[in-house]
């Protein structure tokens, strides 16, 4: 019997596909002057919105970054957004000739990057610890936690793709974040429904340089409506997760803020063991931050004790004149015009604190 042949429906040694008569030349060009076209309207929208070039995301890659430079007899400051917001680089760079390394993160405690410093042999500068007490009592980590293994497992792809993002941040104000569908999405108020309760995520706040030299959004102060947002935010975490004034002891009991002191000390023995140094501040706040920090943080069985117990230097804002009155607009960070005026103030005094404990190891007194 005869095999037959299976059927084909094509030749599959000869494939015809002629390609339509068409204008390809002006459809190639339509298609990228529309692509033009549509990359400026969506660059003017948002710089109309106050996002301007060379603000660059905080990302993963760029603290990766600045942690590299965080070796031998480096200044480094470690905190939350008030650190990160508050201090100016250049000021701090101009009157005591060393240039801080930034590596404070938005809403995390400063402890877990303290301990990446103990743990790293290579370091043994000054360490500058922003305390934020309801951040830096009650967890160790927070919702930037993650950049601290991202700096240890980066791979090289990942810091390539960091590189070419370079110069499109440095040109293009809609590289920001806020500009994401994504994150407008996630930010839009919609109607809550039955049983949920309001979510806390705060839109933009900050501006940033490649060095993560940040400062306040200007926005947040010249629109009034994005002001009120801004405080809307505040005030619901702190309604939600402060502990009510006149608690006596806070939101902890005595011998768990010991074991937070014990953590720390531990650390900063690292440091110190190796010729380096750690020291603390308390950046201003006002409004409802002072009632729940103040009342529920009470100085004396948080700050003082930390200091104590760490045989710390410290400085806080309300030791201290010169480092009162300065506008806070949300009532946790300084306006961007106060924050070069603030840290002009703060190193002289930080420094004086200083006197006296092994400072040539890591820098200059203040010029």
């Amino acid at each position: 019997m005869t095999k037959r042949k299976p059927l084909l429906f094509f030749d599959p040694e000869h494939v015809d596909r002629p390609v339509p008569g068409r204008p390809w030349r002006a459809i190639v060009l339509g298609a990228l002057v529309a692509t033009a076209f549509l990359t400026a309207g969506w660059e003017f929208f948002w710089r109309g919105k106050g996002l301007i070039p060379g603000d660059y995301r905080d990302t993963n890659a760029i603290w990766a970054e600045a942690r590299r430079k965080a070796k031998d007899g480096a200044t480094v400051i470690i905190g939350s957004s008030r650190s990160l917001f508050d201090i100016d680089l250049d000021v701090w760079e101009e009157l005591s000739g060393v240039r801080p390394v930034q590596l404070a993160q938005v809403g995390t405690s400063p402890r877990i990057f303290l301990k990446d410093l103990a743990e790293d042999e290579s370091f043994k500068g000054l360490v500058i610890v922003d305390v934020t007490a309801f951040l830096f009592f009650t967890g160790d980590g927070g919702p930037r936690e993650e950049v601290v293994k991202y700096y240890r497992e980066q791979t090289l792809a990942q810091r390539a793709d960091y590189f070419l993002s370079i110069p499109l941040e440095e040109t293009l104000a809609f590289m920001d974040e806020q500009s994401r569908p994504k994150r407008q999405v996630a930010i839009w108020p919609f109607p809550l429904r039955e049983g949920m309760k309001p979510r806390f995520d705060p839109r933009k706040l900050e501006t940033l340089d490649r060095d993560r030299n940040a400062r306040m959004w200007a926005r947040v102060v010249e629109d009034p409506l994005y002001l009120d947002e801004a405080k809307y935010h505040w005030r619901l975490v702190i309604e939600q997760s402060a502990p009510p004034p006149g608690a006596p002891s806070g939101p902890m009991p005595p011998e768990a803020v010991g074991a937070v002191i014990a953590e720390v000390k531990a650390n900063i023995d690292k440091i110190r063991a190796r010729g380096g140094e750690v020291a603390f501040i308390r950046l201003p706040y006002d409004g409802m931050f002072s009632v729940a920090e103040d009342n529920g943080f009470p100085r004396a069985q948080f700050w003082d004790r930390l200091l104590r117990e760490t045989a710390s230097v410290g400085v806080a804002f309300q030791d201290h004149p010169e480092l009162q009155g300065y506008e806070i607009p949300e009532w946790s960070h300084l306006a961007p015009d106060e924050t070069p005026r603030y840290t002009r103030a703060l190193v002289p005094i930080f420094y004086a604190q200083l006197k006296g404990r092994n400072l040539p190891t890591f820098g200059a007194a203040p010029r």
